[in-house]
């Protein structure tokens, strides 16, 4: 009986403790480094919902193209809290849901408690139709 209080005592406490050490000391980021190539499931989804979020070097990358049909590749974490931010074509904006911010399609702050705009990737169509996202992230201008 000691037993089996002393073992549910100690996995109530690393219940409690294991996510506060996660939050504190989160794990290093896994993933390729260097250029990604997006998957022919991910140029399908492109095409279908006209933006993607991609994995490139271990961080959430969003890819869309603009009215204009270029390809546009920005950190798809809000700088306000994180969140995942999604491209809305109708409005021709990027929306962060948890709070309301949004972006222009250069990832500028346009409204919300963003504080900061969001960083640009290279983004290059290739000859055969694929799309390459450099993991380097280029400057906002």
């Amino acid at each position: 009986m000691d037993f089996l209080l002393g073992t549910s005592v100690l996995a109530c406490l690393g219940s409690i403790l294991y996510p506060a050490i996660r939050y504190l000391k989160p794990l290093p980021r896994a993933g390729a480094v260097g250029p990604t190539r997006l998957t022919r499931e991910e140029l399908d989804k492109l095409d279908k919902e006209r933006f993607v979020i991609v994995a490139v070097s271990g961080k959430r990358v969003l890819v869309f193209l603009n009215p204009a049909q270029e390809i546009v590749a920005l950190d798809a974490k809000c700088t306000h809290e994180g969140c995942t931010v999604q491209y809305l074509p109708s409005e021709t904006v990027i929306w962060c849901a948890c709070h309301n911010a949004r972006y222009d399609l250069d990832g500028r702050v346009v409204s919300g408690p963003a504080p900061r705009p969001l960083p640009k990737y290279a983004a290059e169509r290739q000859e055969d139709g694929g799309i390459l996202i450099v993991a380097d992230r280029s400057q906002n201008g």
